[in-house]
C-alpha cells in the first residue's frame, strides 16, 4: 500500500504570518501614538485614512481614492458624505467631466493631516532612533519590496470590491 500524501497546509508560510503579525502591530501603535489627534477631530480610523489620502493626492475621485485605499467605492462614498457633513472635506466639478467630484481637505482637516502626520512620523523617528545603522539600512532595502506587497494587496482589494 503506498501511503497517502500529506495532505496541504493551509496555514499561511512563517513570513506571512509574521509579517501580518508585525504590521497589525505597527498600525496599533501608530493609532495609539496618533489617538488622541484622531480623537480631537472626532473621525474614524477609516475616516482618517481617507483625509491623510486626500493630504497627499488632493482632487483625487471617488473610484481612485477606493482603489487607492483597497476599498469599495461606495464605501468611500459613506466616508466622504460623513467627512463632507463634518466640513472636513469639499466635493468639486471636475474641470474636465462634471459629472464626476474631485475631493478637498477643508483648511481645517489639512492642519489635522499635519498634525497626525507629524506625530506618526516622530513616533516612527523615536523607534527607528532605537535601531543600529544596520537594521535601519534592512529596513530601508526592504522598502521596495513592501511596496510590491502594498499594490498586490490593493489590487487584491479592488477585484474582490467588485
Amino acid at each position: 500500500m503506498i501511503p497517502a500524501a500529506p495532505a496541504p497546509s493551509h496555514a499561511p508560510p512563517r513570513l506571512a504570518a509574521e509579517l501580518a503579525d508585525m504590521l497589525a502591530r505597527l498600525g496599533r501603535g501608530l493609532r495609539y501614538r496618533t489617538r488622541d489627534a484622531r480623537e480631537s477631530l472626532d473621525v474614524t480610523h477609516s475616516e482618517a485614512d481617507l483625509l491623510r489620502l486626500l493630504s497627499r493626492k488632493p482632487g483625487i475621485r471617488v473610484h481612485d481614492a477606493a482603489a487607492f485605499l483597497g476599498i469599495a467605492s461606495n464605501s468611500v462614498s459613506t466616508l466622504v458624505k460623513q467627512l463632507s457633513r463634518a466640513g472636513l472635506l469639499t466635493r468639486e466639478a471636475d474641470p474636465f467631466d462634471g459629472r464626476v467630484a474631485q475631493l478637498r481637505l477643508t483648511p481645517q482637516a489639512e492642519a489635522w493631516v499635519t498634525q497626525v502626520g507629524s506625530a506618526r512620523e516622530e513616533a516612527l523617528e523615536r523607534a527607528l532612533a532605537t535601531l543600529d545603522p544596520e537594521d535601519r539600512q534592512r529596513l530601508e532595502a526592504a522598502l521596495p519590496a513592501m511596496r510590491k506587497i502594498s499594490k498586490a494587496l490593493s489590487r487584491t482589494g479592488e477585484s474582490q470590491a467588485q
